[in-house]
């Protein structure tokens, strides 16, 4: 977070009106209702889900590397904090996009359970 981001106010268009933040619903609940419901129909349960992107990004990473020096070994949970980079990278740029807070909330949420934190 950039620091002089740190006490900004609630922007003026979401004090009142349709954008109001009363009329949303706040992030992490919007993040858990994605994870739980589309993101799940849609791809698995994360602990599945994040084990394929991460053999394919191993593979991925293998293939490029130029001096043969090993294997990459990525596991779940570096599926998760890198997809939370790459929404860090584009609040650096505009950091009132709430879909990408959304997005980390949501990467967090799946990222805990595809390492079994709550099992």
């Amino acid at each position: 977070m950039r620091e002089d981001r740190i006490m900004d106010p609630l922007p003026v268009e979401f004090q009142s009106g349709p954008h109001s933040e009363a009329a949303h619903a706040s992030i992490l609940t919007e993040a858990l209702a994605a994870v739980y419901g589309e993101r799940q129909a849609s791809y698995g349960h994360p602990r599945v889900n994040f084990k394929r992107i991460a053999d394919l990004w191993n593979g991925y990473l293998d293939a490029i590397c130029a001096d043969g020096s090993g294997r990459s070994v990525l596991g779940t949970t570096d599926v998760a904090a890198m997809f939370v980079l790459v929404k860090m990278a584009r609040l650096m740029e505009t950091p009132t996009h709430r879909d990408s807070w959304v997005d980390i909330a949501g990467y967090a949420e799946a990222g805990a359970r595809a390492v079994g934190v709550d099992e």
